[in-house]
């Protein structure tokens, strides 16, 4: 079991990814925007931060960006579905900054839970 914080602007994909998450029995906590991501992170230590890139207020990018200046051994899952870019470049991107994998949505639900699973063995071997 992961404690995920899932960063999520769409309502609806928010929803369905929690339920998937809550299902294979990981603890989530969620937020609809990088900047209540951001106060959420003052008060909790997730194993596993999944964001939307694209969002209001503060974008998936300056979160990944802030969190790993923070808290460095977070892992990072970035999920886009683009905007005025190819969601590739805004993944790259994301990696570049130190989202550990990023998946283009729609996210394949397994595939996002053996991406938490892996992330989740990597990190106890690094401690």
């Amino acid at each position: 079991m992961a404690n995920i914080l899932l960063v999520e602007d769409d309502e609806l994909v928010r929803d369905m990814l929690s339920q998937v998450l809550e299902r294979a029995n990981h603890k989530v906590t969620c937020a609809p925007d990088g900047e209540a991501a951001a106060k959420l992170l003052q008060e909790m230590s997730p194993d596993v931060m999944i964001t939307d890139i694209i969002m209001p207020k503060k974008s998936g990018i300056t979160l990944i960006s802030e969190v790993k200046n923070r808290h460095p051994n977070m892992e990072i899952i970035a999920i886009s579905g683009g905007g005025r870019l190819d969601p590739i470049g805004y993944l790259d991107l994301s990696e570049n900054l130190g989202a550990s994998l990023s998946f283009e949505k729609p996210v394949d639900n397994n595939a996002l839970l053996m991406a938490i699973d892996l992330l989740k063995i990597s990190s106890k071997n690094d401690a």
